[in-house]
């Protein structure tokens, strides 16, 4: 894992935030696979979930923790609730098993406040991870 921290400047932050879910998606794989990091929300030694109207459970995930903290604070319901990292390694191998073991099958990648995240199948986004990193071999 990467020891520094990405920082992006204020006007690429809202670039980012300002792009299409599909778009932010792109951005979120190349990202994580290029800093070996993922984020997610935190709470009570848990993963922060997202439920929709039919009760379909999501994991949030963001590839960097200033995207997670932007989303935090200005989630009302969300705001407690604590930005932790995991190596890319570590949510490959063992978070993305704890999730589809609590019938957890699905991610909101990458929401923004007054906004949508991406909803992609884990076993989607694990292949768009895959065939990200092939380009780094």
């Amino acid at each position: 894992m990467k020891t520094e921290k990405y920082k992006t400047t204020d006007q690429e932050f809202e670039a980012i935030i300002k792009l299409t879910p599909q778009q932010r998606y792109v951005y979120f794989v190349k990202r994580i696979c290029d800093w070996e990091e993922i984020w997610t929300l935190y709470k009570d030694d848990c993963i922060v979930l997202n439920e929709d109207k039919h009760g379909v459970l999501f994991a949030l995930l963001f590839p960097f923790e200033s995207f997670a903290s932007f989303y935090a604070t200005r989630t009302v319901s969300l705001q407690n609730d604590l930005c932790k990292c995991f190596t890319l390694d570590e949510f490959l191998s063992t978070i993305v098993n704890k999730l589809l073991a609590n019938n957890i099958a699905s991610a909101l990648v990458f929401p923004v406040p007054n906004g949508f995240g991406l909803n992609v199948p884990l076993t989607r986004l694990i292949a768009d991870i895959h065939k990200e990193l092939e380009n780094y071999e």
